[in-house]
């Protein structure tokens, strides 16, 4: 479904009211891709004339409003549609000319597009809330370098044609579930998916990739409401899944799907359970060469992006003298951190208690290696930085959820008080070692799992997938 216009729902109406005893109709005169349409179908039997009935009984609606705004005009509807009258037979019912009425109807028709008109965008506005409600909270508020990707993502998942499972791959830190969250938005007004489905594979736990899936598997059934029984084997869980995401086209968002031996496991489970429901992944391991699944490589970002979002950057978090330097300078930055905008964000927290210069000097000898040894090597510069309070909280973070915790959930985890508490986050956010979310009202924080990482293997020392 595209974005709806006013024009082209005008259109729709006049063909609908030309059309109202049609059983059979098209996707045009039934008006198909209205909400208010589709919502009193859901509440009617599957049938030819239930199709028209529902859209009739909108119409309808509408005119029982378009009576109280324009009395004439809507019996005027009603006496050519519903009752089949000519003209000339309605100007002598109500005393007009013939063309009047020819002039009231095409105002009555504008009139009770403008009725529709507002109470479509009521309920796509209300639906689009829901649908987002299943996303977490963006921790950004602009992505840089990624348009090329972003919209051939979008255009994949808005046609109803294979490939029916995507996968964003890259390295740690290159912004693959913002990518993601950014272009979920952006499908949602279109309205081509009955919901949005966001799930996240736990990195800090490791199983069989049978029984990740099977995890999987419950987490989708809680979100699509889906009573499945404690007894029913995973296969029954499959099937039973099989059947929704095969009656009505869903979008299911797998984040985090880190194993490589998941990715291989999943991806012909995930295409049994897709077509018209599309599955989107994102995880730095790329999948197999033979899987049916269309791999889209997030690379990082060039010179002049970067150079963007470290200037963007630097003022975000008041550092003024780096947001305006130099572009070699800036380019400095670049060739240490290859255009990677995790570490490009470390980075430049980092500059707020040490020299640049000094910075980079240290992190020259990591890029020539892994790009995570690069990032033990900054996570290690940062967690100097911090003040005995700041290290404290950070070290609780791994215990809160993907969604993040509150301030009162962080104070009850790390026991500082108030004062000592609003410091460490302002320095950790400043640092980009905590990732917030939600809004002005109710802030969440959050770490990104690289971070996480790091905490448990160098500072806490849990080994990873404890």
């Amino acid at each position: 479904m595209h974005p709806l216009t006013r024009d082209h729902l005008h259109t729709g109406i006049q063909a609908a009211l030309h059309a109202w005893r049609d059983l059979a109709g098209d996707a045009a005169n039934l008006l198909e891709e209205l909400l208010l349409v589709q919502l009193e179908r859901a509440s009617m039997s599957s049938s030819p004339t239930t199709r028209r009935l529902a859209t009739n009984q909108v119409l309808m609606q509408g005119l029982d409003i378009l009576k109280q705004q324009n009395p004439v005009g809507a019996d005027i509807l009603s006496l050519r549609f519903m009752d089949e009258e000519t003209v000339l037979m309605v100007a002598r019912k109500l005393d007009l000319s013939e063309d009047q009425v020819k002039r009231r109807q095409r105002e009555a028709i504008t009139d009770l597009t403008g009725v529709i008109w507002e109470q479509e965008t009521a309920v796509r506005q209300q639906r689009a809330h829901q649908l987002q409600a299943q996303l977490m909270p963006a921790d950004y508020t602009h992505l840089f370098g990624i348009e090329a990707s972003s919209q051939q993502l979008l255009t994949h998942l808005q046609q109803s044609a294979s490939p029916w499972v995507i996968a964003v791959v890259g390295i740690g830190g290159i912004g693959k579930t913002a990518l993601a969250d950014q272009v979920t938005r952006q499908i949602i007004p279109h309205f081509i998916y009955e919901q949005v489905i966001w799930v996240q594979v736990d990195p800090a736990e490791s199983h069989p990739p049978d029984e990740t899936y099977a995890q999987l598997l419950a987490q989708l059934a809680e979100k699509l409401n889906l009573r499945l029984s404690p007894q029913a084997t995973g296969e029954q869980r499959h099937n039973q899944l099989r059947q929704m995401l095969k009656s009505s086209p869903y979008l299911i968002v797998i984040d985090n799907l880190e194993s490589g031996a998941d990715v291989a496991f999943m991806v012909d489970r995930l295409n049994d359970l897709a077509n018209p429901s599309k599955f989107l992944l994102t995880s730095r391991v790329r999948p197999p060469v033979s899987a049916s699944v269309l791999s889209l490589a997030l690379a990082e970002m060039p010179l002049a992006d970067s150079a963007t979002f470290i200037r963007h950057q630097a003022q975000t978090i008041g550092l003024p003298d780096l947001a305006a330097a130099p572009p070699e300078e800036l380019q400095r930055i670049y060739e240490v951190t290859g255009g990677n905008p995790l570490a490009i964000k470390l980075v430049v927290g980092l500059t707020a208690v040490y020299p640049l210069p000094r910075i980079l000097a240290d992190l020259k000898e990591a890029r020539s290696q892994e790009i995570e040894q690069l990032y033990r090597r900054i996570y290690w510069q940062a967690w100097h930085s911090l003040s005995p309070h700041s290290q404290t909280l950070l070290e609780m973070m791994p215990m809160t959820a993907a969604i993040g915790a509150t301030p009162e959930q962080l104070q009850a985890m790390s026991q500082l008080d108030e004062s000592k508490l609003w410091s460490a986050i302002g320095e950790l956010v400043n640092r980009s070692l905590l990732e917030l979310r939600g809004n002005a009202w109710e802030r969440r924080y959050t770490i990104h799992r690289l971070t996480e990482s790091f905490l448990y293997t160098e500072i806490i020392h849990w080994p990873e997938g404890r």
